[in-house]
């Protein structure tokens, strides 16, 4: 009986202190990081109303999205390279010494050159023979000496000549001889001279030309070395049909068209210009430790790239999809980068509607998100819809 009358005040004192207890305060609300004021919804935008001379005037046509099946594509990073086997490495054809082709023009790597220019000259290396200097030394002391025999004969037969005491013909030889004697002597005259001066090398040179059009990549020799047989002198490049090569991921190697012509596109953000680029075999290069393969694309010739230029590849897939398109001409883009339409909303009326744009097909831009399919929409005139919209300089 005691237990329980304990129990009782235990229960009583407890529903006394919370009832006594002061009734909880409300918890302080935080305010808010950020408070967007007046916000306007895209669906609130801005209307553009033309009179109807005003979109004669502006020439503003009309189109509408349309939805359409088209193939799959992978975008890809690519490199643009000089095709395998376009590399022509000139070589010295004997020991000899570099000079210039000329005095004004001069190699340097990235010259432009045509097949049959002349790059260098090479002065090839005489054999060298003991006693070479005192040869030829000896060879105009001899020619100098039978030259002077020579000139006295002639002056004698002359001489006797004029008595008619020798024949015509004795004295023509006698000339004859003296001019051959003559020629000995400045021969051994210049070789003399090009002993002193440059005793192993030649008297003659030989033209390097150009085997093909292209551009110079590297330089080996500089007029002025001594080069060897068979060395390299300078590389070339063929750049006239240039590859553009393409890591592709092992996984997609299964679903791409292997036939299908790739796109390629500079990486500028304005460039929206592609060039086509069939498929061509390649060596089997890959990269197991990034998980791809590479795959080769011959690009047309005057397509503006550079050998080493990164550029992106639209890769056609073995499937397609339907996809929302535009026309081209009526996409905007805005400071930001942003891409908009503009959709009709009456008779010469036009509203902005943003879109998410993935890529270029044909004439036609494919979005993602944006108006619906059937939607009409300025096709032509969208730039001056927005420069009416908006002042100049926007």
């Amino acid at each position: 009986m005691k237990q329980l009358c304990l129990s009782c005040v235990v229960v009583v004192a407890q529903l006394c202190s919370v009832a006594c207890s002061p009734p909880d305060r409300p918890h302080a609300t935080s305010a808010a990081p950020v408070v967007v004021e007046r916000p306007i919804s895209e669906r609130e935008l801005s209307v553009v109303r033309f009179t109807p001379a005003a979109a004669r005037r502006l020439a503003l046509s009309r189109g509408r999205v349309e939805e359409v099946s088209i193939a799959a594509v992978r975008l890809a990073g690519g490199e643009v390279i000089v095709p395998p086997g376009r590399t022509l490495s000139v070589t010295a054809p004997v020991s000899g010494e570099l000079q210039r082709a000329s005095k004004h023009g001069a190699i340097f790597p990235g010259a432009v050159v045509k097949s049959g220019d002349v790059l260098l000259t090479l002065v090839p290396y005489a054999p060298v023979d003991r006693d070479v200097r005192a040869r030829a030394d000896r060879e105009l002391s001899a020619s100098a000496a039978q030259l002077a025999a020579a000139e006295a004969r002639v002056a004698r037969l002359s001489q006797l000549g004029a008595e008619r005491s020798v024949s015509r013909r004795v004295y023509e030889e006698a000339v004859a001889g003296r001019d051959i004697l003559r020629a000995d002597v400045r021969a051994a005259e210049t070789r003399t001279g090009a002993m002193r001066t440059a005793p192993l090398l030649a008297d003659v040179a030989l033209t390097i030309r150009a085997p093909g059009d292209g551009v110079v990549r590297a330089l080996s020799a500089q007029p002025g070395q001594a080069v060897s047989a068979g060395a390299p002198l300078l590389e070339l490049v063929q750049v006239d049909a240039l590859q553009v090569r393409v890591a592709v991921y092992s996984g997609d190697l299964g679903r791409l068209e292997p036939t299908a012509t790739a796109r390629v596109r500079a990486l500028s953000a304005r460039s929206t210009l592609g060039f086509d680029a069939l498929p061509v075999a390649g060596p089997p290069t890959a990269a197991p430790e990034r998980t791809t393969v590479d795959r080769y694309f011959a690009l047309a010739a005057g397509a503006p790239f550079q050998p080493g230029e990164r550029v992106l590849v639209e890769l056609a897939l073995a499937l397609e999809h339907d996809a929302r398109t535009v026309p081209r001409a009526s996409v905007i883009y805005d400071a930001s980068g942003s891409a908009w339409v503009y959709a009709c909303v009456g008779d010469d009326a036009y509203q902005r509607a943003r879109i998410d744009p993935l890529r270029l097909a044909g004439e036609r831009v494919v979005f993602e998100r944006g108006p619906l399919p059937g939607t009409c929409l300025a096709s032509v005139g969208a730039a001056e819809i927005f420069g009416s919209e908006f002042e100049p300089g926007h």
